[in-house]
């Protein structure tokens, strides 16, 4: 398969149920309003099928035990709303560099390639193995057969988890790191269970998808604890709907204390994560880096854990065009203004901001929390999300177009905003976004 549109065959199903959507939405365009999901473009008719992701997970050789769900290495998984990735790329940092195991990683979105998505010791996909498993997924599909709209589809984070955990099987790993794709009970990591479930802060995120309140996008995504899990890890500021679930599991809770910064309390998580698992399975613990440190030293910090590892798109800086560029992935209230802080302490006093919060974000509490600065509004992946509250404050433009502009300026950048728009301007910037270490 061509290098270049090698991962169809993951958004295939999607792309069709899409398309099916659209079809019905123009037949029947009186009724595209009620049954519209916030900040979607569409309306979202067609659903999952959880049904068809399990036959998938048979055909795949997934799933072992009585009931199916068992996977044959150790395994953590990482759910919340914002900071999964951060921890996921601590938790496997620590279980790799530090305890020495070969470790497989699914996470997502990816920045500027599907290949991301699937990671073996920190490295993503080779073109060639990415061409492989993209030839195994049209090769899944055909055998499933074509998808009942009534039933559902595959989504494309699920195929990237389901394909990438027999790939990573198959590549002999001795543990696994896991991020839900969108949602827990709800996405297609919930078909597993788990010896570790940590969990980021969580908000009303993905509302229109997980339940439409706080309570049930908690529910969602602690609903991935299960009576398999060993340990529970949770970021200190969760709200009450999260706290009462948490408090409710017979797996031991830990709560990490709150770092200095965002990135470093989700780096506490995800280096607790991997402690909790290396200690429920018995596994070599994470070391300090230092070679010579003694047996009873304490495991990694979050401080040297940032300085291993490279994680594009948080708080990461980028020299472009003359100018000083800091790329976050920031689309919440409090992210907004810990990345204005930091960009106050880096950039020149006349920085410019680029900002992108779709509808499904709070994009009002966002834009407010840049405190009147100067900023270019931009519409990252409006093919699928809307930015109509954006464009009610000014403006909005596309990613080649604003970076354009603020290049023009000479003026040092923060871009603030989605993981999509992130992987936008990092893919403009031309930045590596390859080995996380």
């Amino acid at each position: 398969m061509p290098a270049e549109g090698w991962d169809e065959p993951f958004f295939r199903e999607w792309k069709a149920a899409r398309a099916l959507e659209s079809n019905s939405a123009l037949e029947s365009s009186s009724s595209l309003e009620s049954s519209r999901a916030p900040g979607a473009l569409t309306p979202r008719t067609i659903g999952r099928s959880r049904a068809r992701s399990r036959l998938a997970v048979t055909r795949l050789g997934l799933g072992s035990g009585p009931a199916g769900r068992g996977l044959p290495v150790p395994a953590l998984l990482v759910v919340g709303s914002k900071g999964k990735g951060t921890a996921v790329a601590a938790a496997s940092w620590a279980l790799s560099s530090r305890a020495g195991l070969r470790v497989g990683t699914i996470t997502s979105p990816p920045l500027r390639s599907n290949r991301e998505r699937i990671r073996l010791d920190g490295r993503p996909l080779t073109p060639a193995q990415a061409g492989v498993l993209a030839d195994r997924t049209a090769a899944l599909l055909a055998a499933l057969g074509p998808f009942d709209p009534a039933e559902g589809y595959l989504p494309p984070s699920g195929l990237f988890t389901l394909v990438g955990l027999a790939h990573l099987l198959e590549a002999g790993v001795q543990a696994l790191v896991v991020e839900e794709g969108l949602g827990g009970l709800s996405d297609d990591v919930s078909l597993f269970d788990y010896d570790v479930v940590a969990a980021t802060q969580i908000f009303p995120e993905h509302t229109d998808v997980l339940g439409g309140s706080l309570a049930a996008v908690a529910a969602d995504l602690l609903g991935t604890i299960t009576p398999a899990t060993r340990a529970v890890i949770a970021h200190p500021a969760q709200p009450a709907e999260a706290r009462e679930r948490l408090a409710a599991q017979p797996a031991p809770v830990t709560e990490v204390q709150e770092e200095a910064t965002i990135a470093r309390t989700n780096l506490a998580v995800g280096l607790a994560a991997a402690r909790a698992l290396c200690e429920v399975r018995a596994l070599t613990a994470p070391r300090p880096p230092q070679a010579h440190a003694p047996a009873q030293a304490q495991a990694p910090t979050p401080a040297q854990a940032r300085a291993a590892l490279s994680l594009p798109g948080r708080l990461s800086h980028h020299a472009h065009a003359g100018a000083e560029w800091i790329v976050d992935a920031a689309i919440s209230p409090p992210g907004v203004r810990a990345a204005l802080a930091h960009a106050r302490a880096h950039l020149r006093p006349d920085f410019l901001v680029l900002a992108g919060f779709p509808d499904t974000k709070d994009v009002d509490a966002c834009v407010d929390a840049l405190g009147g600065r100067e900023a270019l509004f931009v519409g990252a992946g409006s093919d699928y999300l809307r930015y109509d509250r954006l464009a009610g404050r000014g403006a909005v433009l596309d990613t080649a177009q604003a970076v354009a502009r603020a290049e023009r300026t000479g003026r040092d950048v923060l871009t603030v905003g989605t993981m999509s728009f992130a992987g936008a301007v990092l893919t403009a910037l031309d930045a590596p976004v390859g080995a996380w270490w």
